[in-house]
């Protein structure tokens, strides 16, 4: 069956920023190894919330006809994965019909079981995450994500029976322990469902005329995160597959939408008797002057597309994996982003593909053969770079799994910073003083074969660039697969070019 991997569904109350743009690498990332490693298919959906409150009074301040204000803004969010280089299958939208009618036959299904009934709600309300609080969850009576103070709301509402599913949940959490990356989140969502019963869920809206109607209730908009959670399945259904699709569903999401994700989802979908995905991958925050980047602090927001004219595609996607773990919140700056892609990228990779492959050119025509070198009687010192790197690789395949692109990362520079001391410590320019023809081609040959390794290794992190260097080595990464080992294979050079540039440090 088709793995699928999903960003969140994106509330175009703004234009796309930076943490977007991190969600949609991380799904790349992870889509690039599965064919890379199984050579299937994985399908990646991504989208846009285009419902509710926030999304109707942005339209009004922005003095534009709300279908115009959101095809503006689900634009954006289209143009932009190609520019990152994020190759997306699916893109659905919440105001397609398609979606809507599913929604409300779902909303009919769960009334008719009893787990939807008209009631009414007063609680904590925070209008930027649009759904209720307790006491416990605020920070001096402020929302904990948005750190604006609540505001209590009573109103009639549409309640679901969430606690009517907790004990389902708990059995659930405690036979998947690794549900959730990173796990210890499981256990947190395992503490918060055994804390006691939980209140049912408000799930519908009164006076928000922007919205997916209640059926037989004009009067109520369904609440937008039911919208949203069950965009996942409009988009397998448009995609052609069906519900039992979700049981290979990893969905990529921030902590921030964790608890909806955790707790609701998994408990509409058991009301609804359908299947429950097959993971939650759970990132952390980027943050500007430690503030977190979101539409609603200007202060915070970052264009990616500005970045990428900046920094290119590959170095901001590898630049933001090898700045922190996929779990922690980072802080962001221009000039950090730029020293990690110059270190990694321009002097340790593509300087050591240009160095290695004007030898090639220049002495020996653009060709070594590997019969001129038997691997059985390589030198010391090549036998112990080749078995170092093939270690390395072993490790970066599991940290891929894992989805622990930040070591993976690490690892993979790590492993250049070695292939470039060889190469430093073999001198092969001395050929032109009368250095040893044969090992110059031995030295040579072991490079060039190891950049092929690490470049299909580097593929998922930095796709332009390790498809560029693969080219020049006679490789084509569509029929690439996944290298554990290092084979010397003969290396046949046509031309040599810069392949990254260095930046310009602000």
């Amino acid at each position: 069956m088709t793995n699928v991997i999903t960003t969140p569904i994106f509330y175009v109350n703004g234009a796309p920023h930076l943490g977007h743009a991190y969600s949609g690498y991380l799904a790349d990332v992870y889509k690039r190894f599965r064919a890379l490693v199984y050579d299937e298919s994985c399908l990646l959906i991504t989208g846009t919330d285009e419902h509710g409150q926030k999304i109707l009074e942005s339209a009004v301040r922005s003095k534009t006809d709300i279908n115009l204000f959101i095809n503006d803004k689900v634009q954006a969010f289209k143009t932009l994965w190609p520019e990152l280089g994020v190759q997306t299958d699916i893109f659905v939208r919440t105001t397609d019909e398609q979606h809507q009618n599913l929604i409300q036959s779902i909303w009919n299904d769960l009334v008719e079981k009893g787990d939807i009934y008209l009631g009414y709600y007063q609680g904590l309300y925070c209008l930027g995450c649009e759904q209720y609080y307790t006491d416990y969850e605020l920070q001096n009576n402020c929302c904990p994500i948005h750190k604006i103070p609540v505001e209590i709301r009573s109103e009639e509402t549409y309640l679901f029976r969430l606690d009517a599913y907790r004990k389902q949940l708990i059995a659930f959490y405690h036979r998947s322990p690794d549900f959730i990356t990173p796990s210890h989140y499981s256990q947190d969502i395992l503490d918060y469902l055994k804390q006691g019963p939980l209140e049912d869920l408000s799930v519908s809206r009164v006076n928000v005329p922007w919205g997916i109607k209640v059926p037989n209730h004009q009067e109520h908009t369904i609440y937008v995160w039911i919208d949203a959670l069950f965009s996942y399945l409009s988009a397998l259904k448009k995609a052609g597959y069906d519900q039992n699709a979700l049981t290979q569903t990893t969905h990529i999401i921030g902590k921030d939408i964790l608890k909806f994700h955790a707790i609701y989802w998994p408990a509409l979908l058991l009301a609804a008797k359908l299947p429950l995905p097959k993971k939650l991958l759970v990132h952390g925050w980027w943050t500007i002057n430690e503030q977190k980047i979101s539409k609603s602090n200007p202060e915070t927001l970052i264009s990616p597309n500005e970045l990428i004219k900046k920094l290119t595609s590959d170095g901001l996607r590898y630049a933001l994996f090898r700045q922190k773990k996929i779990a922690k919140d980072g802080n962001i700056t221009h000039s950090d982003l730029v020293e990690v892609i110059n270190a990694d990228l321009a002097n340790n990779f593509a300087n050591l593909v240009k160095r290695n492959h004007t030898i090639i050119l220049k002495y020996f025509s653009g060709s070594i053969d590997s019969k001129l070198v038997n691997q059985a009687t390589l030198s010391n010192q090549s036998q112990l770079i080749i078995k170092y790197c093939e270690q390395v690789i072993n490790e970066i395949f599991h940290f891929y799994k894992a989805f622990d692109f930040y070591q993976a990362s690490l690892f993979w520079k790590e492993a250049l910073d070695y292939c470039n001391r060889y190469f430093h410590q073999r001198s092969p320019w001395e050929i032109s003083k009368g250095k040893s023809d044969i090992s110059v081609q031995e030295t040579c040959l072991v490079t060039s074969n190891l950049v092929r390794l690490l470049a299909i290794a580097a593929y998922p992190l930095i796709p332009t660039l390790a498809s560029q260097v693969l080219q020049e080595l006679g490789e084509d990464i569509a029929t690439c697969q996944w290298q554990p080992t290092c084979d010397l294979k003969t290396v046949r050079i046509k031309e040599t070019r810069s392949h990254f540039k260095r930046l310009v440090k602000p």
